[in-house]
């Protein structure tokens, strides 16, 4: 369920912010997801007990779930140190948001092998699999795309969407404060 809720968080904020960077990260997933389906495909391991869930078709290596949260934490972790960066939120504050991202990791990987759906070495396959699509995902938009923001935002399909880019607003919660502010006074 957890990724599930992920998925559903990232919408929201896309549909709600039309954050640029939000979007590639969703693009991140979408291809992480294509990437594990085309592995099971490839590898076509079994599940560990196929007797105990008969509902389930797909193979079982690497874990989709361990996969999804591979790529989401370590991406989140390169996005709390690198590009925040204590721009927003103090050391010990992104220090607290990434071990809670790491424990529901560890916690969501767990539950793949003790609710018998996956074997440990799936799982870790999985998780290290996701980790580093999303350490390579992360350098890529940071580094790559994150530089041509101002090209999305000022073209047509940018403006009619009304595509934003947040990368050089230092504290965006009190940026958004102060603007809500001066806009009711």
């Amino acid at each position: 369920m957890v990724p599930i809720f992920i998925v559903f968080s990232i919408i929201t904020l896309i549909m709600s912010r039309r954050d640029l960077h939000t979007i590639f990260y969703f693009c991140g997933c979408l291809i992480n997801e294509l990437s594990n389906y085309f592995l099971k495909y490839i590898i076509k391991q079994p599940r560990p007990f196929p007797t105990i869930h008969l509902g389930i078709k797909s193979s079982g290596m690497p874990s989709n779930h361990a996969q999804f949260m591979g790529f989401f934490c370590v991406y989140i972790g390169f996005f709390l140190f690198i590009r925040l960066n204590q721009r927003s939120f103090s050391r010990q504050f992104t220090t607290f948001v990434y071990l809670v991202c790491a424990s529901v990791t560890a916690v969501v990987c767990y539950s793949r092998v003790y609710l018998l759906y996956h074997t440990s070495t799936q799982v870790l396959v999985g998780i290290i699999i996701g980790g580093i699509f999303g350490m390579i995902w992360f350098l890529i938009v940071q580094y790559a795309i994150t530089p041509i923001f101002p090209r999305f935002t000022d073209s047509w399909i940018g403006q009619l969407l009304m595509l934003q880019d947040f990368t050089h607003i230092n504290n965006l919660m009190h940026f958004e404060y102060t603007i809500v502010q001066n806009y009711i006074q």
